[in-house]
């Protein structure tokens, strides 16, 4: 189409950009809007419902003048609005293949849903199984020996117990964490989970035992983690402290029963023996037993 020259086809570039862009709309709507705001004062109408032809027949309204407004109207839509529409096509394509990845990136969302949900049905499950055991476990020494309330006693035990060690798998205890009055327990253990390079989501952080008058030694913290995975992450992680300065007096230990308490402490009075007794060679706690080797040199 040959090119219009005017007041409002001026208010346009000469070539719309291969891509769209909001400013060619503006110029587009703003070059619309010179011509109707002529018209109107041509037609001494305020509204566009009133260009009609009862308003273009009037004798002041000239072959002339409808001529250029119908040639700049065309123009301005050949020129400048069909091909801003078209470079708008590929931005739907696009909007449409965005939708669809967010469909699919939530229906696989829900699917991690459900198999979370399935992971947690399973550990309740086997949880189940285990008192399940216990109980037939002891229902069979209430089958030998007639006494009901042996049985039940051993079998709220055993309860009691699956239900603990769930519990403390998921617990975790720091020693050594100056004690203050009005102390924010989450910071301290956030601020020494900081230095083993930590950050797990903390709860239930509490003070273990009763303050006694005039005692020097803070009392120990107990938190809770997500889940028993994090709490081994975080104990693999806790021999990084012995190199932080500051806290080589703090210790980062398993929520231990008061069974497993005495036996560790038997373990470590073996490991001092050892220790004494072979100086020559390196002696550690591992899996629950002394592990010696030769220095400069790592255990089988």
């Amino acid at each position: 189409m040959i090119p219009v020259s005017n007041e409002h086809v001026d208010r346009l570039d000469d070539i719309i950009g291969p891509v769209f862009k909001e400013m060619y709309v503006r110029q587009i709507i703003d070059a619309k809007n010179s011509v109707i705001e002529e018209i109107h004062k041509e037609l001494k109408v305020n509204s566009s419902h009133c260009i009609q032809a009862c308003y273009l027949n009037r004798k002041s309204i000239t072959k002339d003048k409808l001529v250029g407004w119908l040639e700049t109207v065309v123009y301005i839509l050949d020129s400048f609005c069909v091909p801003l529409l078209e470079n708008a096509v590929p931005l739907v394509d696009r909007v449409t293949e965005l939708q669809e990845e967010k469909i699919e990136d939530q229906a696989r969302i829900l699917e991690l849903q459900r198999e979370l949900i399935l992971k947690r049905e399973q550990e309740v499950k086997a949880v189940q199984t285990t008192v399940e055991t216990e109980m037939k476990s002891y229902s069979s020494v209430l089958q030998k020996s007639y006494s009901s309330a042996l049985s039940t006693k051993k079998i709220e035990a055993a309860v009691r117990k699956v239900t603990d060690k769930e519990d403390r798998n998921k617990n975790v205890i720091i020693y050594g964490v100056d004690e203050s009055e009005n102390e924010k327990l989450l910071e301290k253990v956030s601020g020494v989970l900081e230095k083993i390079d930590e950050k797990p989501f903390v709860r239930d952080c509490v003070r273990v035992g009763v303050k006694k008058p005039n005692q020097t030694l803070p009392r120990p913290i107990k938190f809770s983690l997500n889940n028993s995975e994090h709490v081994a992450q975080v104990l693999r992680s806790a021999k990084q402290l012995r190199t932080k300065s500051g806290f080589k007096s703090v210790y980062i230990c398993p929520d231990r029963t008061v069974e497993e308490r005495k036996a560790y402490k038997r373990l470590l009075e073996q490991l001092r023996d050892k220790r004494k007794s072979e100086p020559d060679k390196n002696h550690v706690i591992r899996n629950n037993r002394i592990a010696s080797f030769e220095k400069n040199s790592e255990p089988a």
